[in-house]
């Protein structure tokens, strides 16, 4: 038997006469709460017979974490910051306030160990509630999480198969009679609803069987016209408050897109910035972004285009398996990864959101662009809206900028344009992408015509905003990086050497920085030893600290925040816990999906760079390879300080830039 100081498995509450328990400074102590920290620096230990111990704490929006140390050695089951193993009592968000058991140590030999807390700040909250010791039988593999989860899959498995033989011997006329019940429950709009997507269905058949002469009237509008009945028709479905009219006028889109799918896939490109919630239509109960209910319409009228043409020749369906390329390969992989990491997220519900608009969505565009493989003119349709999108931020930034609207004051009061954007930051990500773009286009576009002084008038604007963004990664990242890999390939293809013109920029550069230290307020802003560099530093200890405790698959997609905030923020960055990623692209995919979602992700990006590399355009295209190598380089450089791939716009650029490099190396007719 056990000495009666020692505590046995199970629950302690934490008083000064609990077993094993011993308090040092000026607790206080309720039959009901447990301990009071008093100030920083009280002590508490427990002396407990097991292999594992956890404490039962309260979790809140109050900053304080206990140091844990057991036998005199870190918690093997907690993160470390400056001072030691700790455990954070700030809670993960900030209208949470719970008890709950946190272990802290694990795996221990079967015997008497000895825990020791000390407390940092947390007086006042009741924090410490008590104690629980578990003991694990020496058989460890049997516990293992992953065991159990491979076990449940299994038993999902087992039961869909279940299922699936249960269904073939169901009574389907009563089911089809519980249908009929549910159908009359319904309100007269939901009937209406369902009515009219029958009835479109039925139309889209009978177009098939007789619309010939129909459709060859919507081919003869020609391409302008085609375009500005679709950009006509999707404005009218997102700014109608009336629910038939917006209903019809989606039907009427899915039409259109189905006759002529690279409009839809246009259409998204002109969406990519508009995701935020400002843009958000209100459906029933819930909201969506353009580019959301734009890339769901497009796909299934792709997908209904393909099916149904008739001339199968022409229908350009995915090649077959040994003829797909890399990216698609790499892609499969990263879809596959970021699936698999939901069973091991603690917040589904956001991870599962994430999921939806950052992976899956961006992915079918991507998946769209193969499948269509669009003519040139149908390509630079594409290409010309993405622009047209970018400008269409920009002279929004502008105008808030004028007027003094919806602006960002930064350090020294300096004004940073937003626009629609929640940062500023944004923007500059954003821009960072198509500037490149702009800029190839006015160097090397000489073969392109009054597209070229169309993008270089668009590049007056959103030059004209990313300066007026002053960030930081964007302005001496970012941009500089891209357009060096433009100016770079320019200078070869003149066959003219490039060193002497980088010499000149750097001088200039040098000569701008310290001009820019002679104004206090960009001075502060441009202070790379400033106090956004130390808390940056800080951020990236914790979230290797987070991929140490979270190796395989990460906290999960958009679970950063929380994990970061309550559980791995370090003690020197306390000031600003409400960081929802690690401004860093190694640390980003690293955290998210763990070190098999980097895989994926390097993956990924090293396919597009391949693909790249392998594509031999003409003088046309040229100016669009080297503006995507210039986008490639500025998402790199941006996205070692900054977000890179998991927002919704920056994931649609990279398949963009990934599907039309697939499609640069095949490329289609003309017309």
């Amino acid at each position: 038997l056990q000495p009666i100081t020692v505590a046995r498995p199970g629950f302690h509450l934490a008083q000064p006469d609990g077993a094993g328990q011993q308090f040092e400074g000026g607790w206080r102590f309720s039959p009901e709460f447990g301990a009071d920290i008093s100030d920083s620096g009280d002590r508490a230990s427990l002396t407990f017979w097991g292999t594992d111990i956890g404490l039962r704490v309260r979790r809140a929006d109050f900053r304080a974490r206990l140091y844990v140390t057991v036998d005199g050695q870190p918690a093997n089951a907690l993160p470390r910051d400056e001072n030691g193993t700790m455990l954070i009592l700030t809670s993960p968000s900030q209208a949470d306030d719970y008890v709950t058991t946190e272990l802290v140590a694990r795996n221990l030999p079967p015997g008497v160990h000895t825990v020791e807390i000390v407390a940092s700040r947390g007086w006042d909250q009741w924090a410490l509630n008590g104690w629980s010791v578990g003991y694990r039988p020496p058989n460890p593999w049997l516990w293992q999480p992953w065991l159990w989860q491979l076990g449940l899959g299994l038993t999902a498995v087992f039961a869909l198969l279940l299922a699936l033989h249960n269904g073939r011997l169901a009574d389907w006329g009563s089911i089809g009679r519980a249908v009929r019940q549910a159908y009359e429950r319904l309100t007269e709009w939901a009937q209406w609803g369902l009515t009219a997507v029958a009835a479109l269905i039925v139309a889209v058949m009978g177009w098939l069987t007789w619309g010939t002469h129909g459709s060859g009237l919507y081919r003869r509008l020609g391409d302008v016209g085609q375009i500005a009945l679709t950009a006509a028709t999707a404005a009218l479905f997102y700014v109608t408050p009336n629910f038939i009219l917006f209903t019809l006028a989606l039907l009427l889109l899915f039409l259109l897109i189905y006759l002529r799918p690279a409009w839809g896939l246009a259409l998204i490109a002109l969406c990519f910035p508009f995701y935020i919630n400002d843009t958000l239509k209100p459906i029933f109960v819930y909201r969506f972004s353009p580019v959301e209910i734009f890339t769901l319409v497009s796909f299934i009228a792709v997908i209904l285009n393909l099916l149904t043409t008739k001339n199968k020749r022409d229908s350009h369906l995915l090649p077959t398996p040994h003829s797909l390329h890399l990216p698609d390969y790499c892609l499969l992989l990263f879809l596959t990864v970021a699936t698999l990491s939901l069973p091991f997220t603690e917040r589904l519900n956001v991870a599962s959101n994430e999921w939806r608009v950052v992976i899956m969505e961006p992915a079918l565009f991507y998946v769209m662009l193969r499948l269509l493989r669009p003519t040139q003119r149908e390509m630079w349709v594409i290409l010309d809206a993405f622009v047209l999108g970018a400008v269409a931020v920009a002279l929004i930034g502008l105008g808030q900028y004028v007027t003094g609207y919806n602006l960002i004051t930064a350090e020294g009061g300096l004004l940073r344009l937003r626009a629609h954007y929640g940062s500023p930051n944004n923007v500059a990500l954003y821009f960072g992408r198509v500037i490149p773009l702009l800029a190839a286009m006015v160097l090397l576009g000489k073969e392109n015509g009054r597209r070229r002084w169309w993008y270089a008038a668009a590049a007056m604007p959103i030059g004209l905003a990313m300066l007026l963004t002053f960030s930081k990664g964007g302005l001496l990242l970012g941009v500089p990086a891209g357009l060096l890999v433009v100016f770079w390939q320019w200078q070869r293809q003149a066959g003219r050497r490039t060193w002497p013109w980088l010499l000149a920029a750097a001088i200039v550069g040098g000569a701008g920085l310290l001009g820019v230290q002679q104004i206090p307020q960009l001075a502060e802003r441009f202070n790379v030893g400033s106090a956004t560099a130390v808390f940056r530093l800080n951020l990236w200890r914790a979230s290797l600290e987070m991929v140490r405790q979270h190796p395989w698959f990460g906290v999960g997609l958009d679970n950063f925040l929380y994990a970061y905030r309550g559980r791995y923020i370090l003690d020197a960055a306390w000031q600003e816990p409400n960081l929802n990623h690690p401004h860093n692209i190694i640390l980003d995919f690293a955290t998210r999906l763990g070190l098999l979602g980097l895989l994926a992700g390097t993956a990924l990006f090293a396919s597009l760079a391949y693909t790249l590399h392998r594509t031999r355009p003409d003088t046309t295209w040229r100016p669009v390879v080297v503006g995507m190598w210039g986008s490639l380089a500025a998402i790199l450089t941006h996205g070692l300080v900054d977000h890179s791939f998991f927002l919704v716009d920056l994931a649609f650029v990279f398949y963009l830039w990934l599907g039309t490099a697939v499609w640069l190396t095949h490329l289609p007719p003309e017309n």
